[in-house]
C-alpha cells in the first residue's frame, strides 16, 4: 500500500507529508470550532478525555509494534545479504581446490552472478523487481557444481561442501527477493490510519480558549503521527528508498575474491 513513498526522495516526501497533514487537520479543526459552541466543548471535555486517552494508548501500542517489526525485518534483510555474499565467497574459494575445468567453470559462474547482481538486479530491486538473467545465472551455477565429477574421495567431499554453499546462497537469494516484495498488509495500514485519524479528530473536542494554542497542539500531534507512519513506510521495504540496504557485502566479497582494494 505504501510502496509509492519511494517515488520521491525522503527529504522531500517526509516534510511534505507532515506539512500537508498538519494543514488538513488545521483546516478541519477550524471548521469544527466554528460549528461547536463553547458549552458543547465544555460538556464534551470529560468524555472526550477518557476516549482520547484510550485511543492514544491503542495507537501508541500499534505504532510501537509496527516500528519494532519493520526494523527487525530490515535488520534481518541486511544480515541475509551477508549470508548470501559469504556463501558465494566460500563457493568461489573452495572451487580453487577442484580440478579443471570444474574450477574455472564454478569461479566464472560466481563472477557472472555477482556481476549481474551488482549491475542489473540491484537497480531493479529499487523498483521491486529482480533480474531474470541473475536468476538463471544462479541456478546455472548450482547445476555446474552438481554436475562436477568427483574422481577421488577428497574431491567428493569438496563437491558436497560446494553444493552446501550453493544451496545456502540460493536460499539467501530467495529470501532477499521475498523481503523486497512483501510488506505490511493493507489491512494493517488501514487500521493504523483509521485509529490515527480518529485520535486526531477526537482532540478537537477539548476546550481551549485560545484557538492558536489548540492549532499548535493538534499540529504537533499530527506531525508526530505522520512522522512515525512515514518512518514505518520507509523501513517497510528494506531494498527501496533512500535508506535502502546497499550491496556493500557483495562489493567487498568481489574485491576480496580478486584481491582488489585490500591495501590499507
Amino acid at each position: 500500500m505504501m510502496a509509492w513513498v519511494y517515488a520521491l526522495p525522503a527529504w522531500i516526501l517526509i516534510p511534505s507529508v507532515v506539512l500537508v497533514s498538519c494543514a488538513l487537520t488545521g483546516l478541519a479543526l477550524h471548521l469544527t470550532r466554528e460549528r461547536l459552541t463553547r458549552n458543547d466543548l465544555i460538556t464534551h471535555n470529560d468524555v472526550a478525555g477518557s476516549i482520547l486517552g484510550m485511543l492514544g494508548t491503542v495507537l501508541a501500542v500499534m505504532m510501537s509494534f509496527m516500528v519494532a517489526g519493520v526494523w527487525h525485518d530490515y535488520d534481518d534483510a541486511g544480515q541475509n545479504t551477508l549470508v548470501e555474499a559469504g556463501a558465494l565467497s566460500d563457493l568461489y574459494h573452495i572451487a580453487s581446490v577442484l580440478p579443471q575445468p570444474s574450477r574455472g567453470q564454478i569461479q566464472a559462474g560466481v563472477d557472472e552472478y555477482m556481476s549481474l547482481l551488482l549491475t542489473e538486479e540491484w537497480p531493479l530491486m529499487k523498483q521491486g523487481g529482480e533480474s531474470l538473467r541473475a536468476h538463471d545465472a544462479a541456478y546455472r551455477l548450482q547445476a555446474i557444481v552438481a554436475n562436477t565429477k568427483a574422481t577421488t574421495p577428497q574431491a567428493g567431499l569438496i563437491q558436497s561442501q560446494a553444493l552446501a554453499f550453493a544451496s545456502r546462497f540460493l536460499d539467501a537469494r530467495r529470501q532477499r527477493i521475498r523481503d523486497n516484495m512483501t510488506g505490511i498488509p493493507n489491512v494493517l495500514w488501514s487500521a493504523m490510519l483509521a485509529v490515527g485519524l480518529i485520535t486526531i479528530f477526537f482532540s478537537f473536542y477539548f476546550k481551549v480558549d485560545r484557538p492558536f494554542a489548540q492549532h499548535i497542539m493538534v499540529a504537533a500531534l499530527t506531525a508526530v503521527i505522520s512522522l512515525i507512519f512515514m518512518l514505518i513506510a520507509e523501513l517497510d521495504y528494506p531494498f527501496r528508498g533512500d535508506i535502502a540496504i546497499q550491496p556493500v557485502a557483495y562489493m567487498h566479497t568481489y574485491q576480496v575474491m580478486h584481491n582488489r582494494g585490500l591495501e590499507p
